[in-house]
């Protein structure tokens, strides 16, 4: 087997797209009114948002109500319809007569291990590689420069570790097979 990269690009077509804005994508939103908003009113705003920007639906969003003060920060929690889980952080970032604004965007991400597999499988194919089986952890917390080892059988019965390196939080990765020199990005 050989060692490669991969890029966002690859892991988006294969499923799992995550603007999720892990890596910083955030929006600010109006709630007017109110001197507070209540849960589901930020979850619409949050949910109408994510979509615009990613594609992918969120089946699960719940927020928690937030006061219209500047800096009062709120929590939500969801999923979306690629069965990745989501931690939101909003923050009000300003109050007018009629409610106020504010900005949030995803903390945390876990992604079902599947979409990795598919990806990788893919990435080794693309090398070259006619692979069976690939098998990684059940959930991956989306983290940049987070390690996961996944398990690689080729088509000619041998199996090879792969360590995977998150390089970004839209699901673009790295990987290497054991023993081999990973290719330069």
């Amino acid at each position: 087997m050989r060692s490669g990269t991969t890029g966002s690009a690859w892991l988006l077509a294969s499923g799992l797209a995550l603007c999720v804005a892990l890596a910083g994508c955030s929006a600010e939103f109006s709630v007017g009114g109110d001197s507070n908003a209540p849960g589901d009113e930020l979850a619409d705003g949050i949910r109408d948002d994510y979509v615009d920007r990613t594609g992918i639906e969120l089946t699960r969003l719940t927020c928690e109500g937030a006061e219209a003060k500047v800096g009062t920060v709120f929590r939500c929690s969801g999923r979306n319809a690629r069965g990745i889980q989501l931690e939101i952080a909003g923050r009000v970032t300003d109050t007018t007569g009629d409610g106020f604004d504010y900005r949030w965007n995803v903390v945390e991400g876990v992604a079902p291990g599947v979409l990795y597999e598919r990806a990788l499988r893919g990435a080794l194919e693309d090398d070259g590689v006619a692979v069976v089986e690939v098998l990684c952890p059940v959930e991956v917390r989306l983290k940049a420069g987070a390690k996961l080892r996944c398990k690689a059988t080729a088509a000619d019965g041998s199996s090879r570790g792969v360590t995977l390196r998150l390089t970004d939080l839209d699901g673009g990765f790295d990987y290497q097979v054991d023993g081999e020199k990973p290719t330069a990005a």
